[in-house]
């Protein structure tokens, strides 16, 4: 009876199995990634802590201890700045002209873009290209004539048509990320249906909508941050108090009582939470649209 031969082990398996060593040169490189990475997140987090810091502290402990964390939490501060800076009205609007301008941004930016991916029209590269042209173009240089426009339809002093200006200010970076979504989708998807008689509308909302919600999620987040933290167009088309957002309510409250860092501070906070809380909330939906967006190109 022979018995099978074992399999003998030569130096390169051996070599193989051992687990591999990190030379001077690779732990030098992995340090000064690691060294890089660190000074990123501080230089990311830090002015974040310190404004909540700041926002904490007493008035004589934000000049005494300007740097370092409170001694005490001084919770008052943010009742005081809620009162004082009027954020309550600012909140609601902000809210409700960032609201409207997102479902008007969504409404036109989705058909848009299945348009121009899915169509085939005379003049669809040319308006492609002048959507493109006009991520280039900054809300700043057309401030003229958009006051001028703006006054002339009434939108001035109106949450709802400062919306439909932002939804349109954003319209063209949607439509260019939601097309890159439309365009990698199969075409078969739309012929079956097509067979099953559907129309244009149905496939658009019941099968392409869906399967692209990553892209939606992505946009809706860009223009959210944007417009939530907008000054620009709404110091040029919110003159009313009672209507102005967020932005105007800071920059006012810093105005009138400019020694009142703490008050402040803890106005910043105030504002800058509805935005960390969207973010936590969706953002999942967004690094799958950042995933998916840079692998379908």
């Amino acid at each position: 009876m022979s018995s099978a031969a074992k399999p003998s082990l030569t130096p390169d398996d051996g070599a193989a199995r051992r687990p591999r060593r990190l030379g001077t040169r690779s732990l030098l490189e992995v340090a000064g990634i690691y060294a890089a990475l660190a000074l990123v997140l501080i230089e990311t987090l830090y002015p974040l802590l310190w404004v909540l810091f700041g926002s904490l502290k007493t008035k004589e402990e934000m000049l005494s201890n300007i740097w370092g964390p409170p001694s005490s939490l001084v919770l008052q501060n943010y009742a005081d700045a809620w009162r004082i800076a009027g954020m309550g009205s600012r909140i609601v609007s902000s809210v409700l002209v960032t609201g409207s301008a997102l479902i008007i941004l969504v409404v036109v930016a989705t058909p848009c873009a299945y348009a121009l991916a899915r169509l085939r029209f005379p003049g669809r590269g040319v308006v492609l290209a002048v959507a493109v042209a006009a991520m280039l173009v900054p809300p700043q240089v057309m401030a003229i004539p958009l006051f001028m426009v703006a006054r002339d339809l009434g939108l001035i002093n109106n949450r709802l048509g400062i919306a439909f200006v932002y939804a349109a200010t954003s319209l063209p970076l949607s439509v260019f990320i939601l097309r890159s979504f439309f365009v990698t989708l199969p075409a078969d998807l739309e012929d079956a249906a097509r067979v099953d008689g559907a129309s244009r509308l149905e496939i658009l909302i019941h099968i392409m909508l869906p399967l692209v919600r990553p892209g939606v999620a992505l946009i809706l987040i860009f223009g959210f941050i944007e417009i939530w933290n907008d000054f620009f167009l709404a110091f040029l088309l919110l003159r009313d108090p009672s209507v102005q957002t967020i932005p105007l309510g800071l920059v006012s409250f810093f105005q009138q009582y400019d020694s009142l860092w703490t008050l402040y501070f803890a106005a910043l906070t105030i504002t800058t939470l509805p935005v960390i809380v969207v973010f936590l909330a969706m953002q999942r939906q967004f690094i799958a649209g950042l995933t998916a967006g840079a692998v379908k190109g």
